[in-house]
């Protein structure tokens, strides 16, 4: 019998059809785990289909609640209300058992902190492996910055409430546009595993949270405030990926990380701060670096803005893949030479195997000179560099031939060794940008000194340019390829 779109027990289960796929033949557990496959709001649908799924949606072990869409006309007074009623409904009819995801997307004001306090009441008393919480918020009049919200008007999420008498249960914990007070004692966080802190007033020393994420296998601190310094404790054994970005941190301290991600945003010193910020990060095999360069002043000489610090002669003694996404601003580019920073990295990376760096000149240049540079190679890309003997492959992508380019990659050529199997010039930018950044590229002119530098260093070059219809016309691939003698 079907009326109005609900069907009986009955109809689910015909017994004239033995192919036919019926729930009720499957154990309580099995049907459970189907229905954690469909998103929240789908689950509850299902109580309308048959009484015996009725209560069956109660124990949907993710609640994810998203206020962001769908989009709605309503006033924010009136989408917020109806959010916090929806929530509230759910988790007064939620079992509270098997919960495993709890996370809350949603633009909330302080005095909503009673519905909150009691959401993350509920998911710490149901022992949800993961929390989430996201209380991004569109008032532009409370924003201090890049680093967030002013801590009167943030939430302070109560990190107390992860430890449960029986012992420890989060893996995972997110938490976005909110604030936390950080002391020793804070207990409840020995089994997790993933930390996200995004746009976070952090209060205290962020060294005391760490101290009790034994079992920490992947930290991530975007936009946070209240970091100046980062001294990873010896006791995080098991991190294995570092992500600091956005953080105006003066000195970084890790060494059991094996992947780990930095980015700074600074003036024309931000890749030289990586070595002053990072004393050593011996540990690490995969680092991921992206810095920020400005150059404001149009007409400046050629200065070489590499410094000669002392530095560990090894820091990155275990690295065998550095990527570094490097976006420098200035008018005109073969004047700039903070790019050769990053010689020094390669002086510290002895068994360092791939390269890879994406670059982008944020201004066009709007002088003939700054096309390609055509003078002497000075060797500044190679004066502080040791012998790369384990070097394998080199990847540029953005490269025109700007003077910083052509003195870093002849220094590498130089001091590669016959290891080195293959060198790719990229003439596109690849990293985000707008489409005028790969506009008119003086693609000839790269090939042609390409050609030059490859049969100076008897080296490899594989050039790859955007498909023009010259290529095209001869059947030839954009790829090309020159080969020193």
């Amino acid at each position: 019998m079907e009326r109005h779109g609900i069907a009986s027990d009955d109809a689910l289960n015909p017994s004239s059809s033995s192919s036919s796929f019926n729930m009720s033949d499957h154990p309580e557990d099995i049907q459970t785990i189907i229905l954690s496959l469909l998103p929240l709001k789908e689950a509850a649908r299902t109580s309308l289909v048959s009484r015996s799924w009725r209560l069956d949606w109660r124990q949907h072990p993710n609640l994810c609640f998203d206020a962001t869409k769908p989009r709605s006309k309503d006033k924010d007074c009136v989408k917020r209300a109806k959010f916090i009623e929806a929530v509230n409904s759910v988790i007064q009819q939620h079992s509270g058992r098997g919960l495993n995801k709890f996370r809350i997307r949603c633009g909330l004001r302080e005095e909503s902190s009673d519905h909150i306090d009691g959401w993350i009441r509920f998911a710490t008393a149901a022992k949800a492996k993961t929390i989430g919480i996201n209380l991004w918020s569109s008032r532009k009049h409370k924003y201090t910055g890049v680093f967030g919200w002013s801590r009167w008007s943030l939430y302070r999420f109560p990190l107390d409430a992860l430890g449960a008498p029986d012992g420890p249960f989060i893996q995972s914990l997110f938490l976005s546009n909110v604030s936390i007070e950080l002391h020793l004692d804070t207990c409840g966080l020995t089994k997790l595993k993933r930390l996200v802190l995004h746009s976070v007033q952090i209060v205290g020393d962020i060294v005391d949270l760490l101290l009790n994420c034994s079992s920490l296998e992947d930290l991530k601190l975007i936009a946070c405030s209240g970091v100046t310094a980062l001294n990873i404790p010896h006791q995080l054994n098991k991190l294995r990926h570092l992500l600091i970005s956005h953080i105006y941190v003066q000195m970084i301290c890790f060494h059991v990380t094996e992947k780990a991600s930095v980015k700074f945003k600074q003036d024309d010193e931000a890749l030289d701060h990586t070595f002053t910020a990072i004393p050593s990060i011996s540990g690490v095999k995969e680092l991921n670096m992206r810095a920020d360069m400005n150059a404001y002043v149009y007409y400046v000489h050629w200065v070489s803005q590499v410094h000669t610090a002392t530095r560990p002669t090894h820091m990155f003694m275990n690295l065998r893949l550095l990527t570094c996404e490097i976006r420098i601003c200035t008018p005109v580019p073969n004047n700039h030479s903070g790019f050769l920073q990053l010689a020094h990295c390669l002086n510290s990376a002895p068994q360092l195997e791939t390269l890879q760096l994406h670059m982008l000149y944020a201004a066009v240049p709007t002088h003939r000179c700054d096309v390609c540079w055509t003078g002497e190679v000075t060797g500044e890309g190679a004066s502080c560099m040791g012998r790369l003997g384990s070097l394998r492959t080199v990847h540029m992508s953005g490269f025109r031939c700007y003077r910083a380019q052509v003195e870093l990659l002849c220094g590498i050529l130089e001091k590669s060794s016959s290891a080195l199997e293959r060198v790719t010039l990229e003439t596109e930018v690849t990293l985000r940008c707008s489409r005028k950044f790969n506009t008119l590229i003086p693609g000839f002119q790269i090939r042609q000194w390409a050609r030059a530098t490859s049969k100076r260093f008897g080296k490899v070059i594989t050039v790859v340019s955007p498909c023009s219809p010259i290529p095209k016309i001869l059947g030839k691939s954009s790829k090309q390829y020159y080969k020193g003698s």
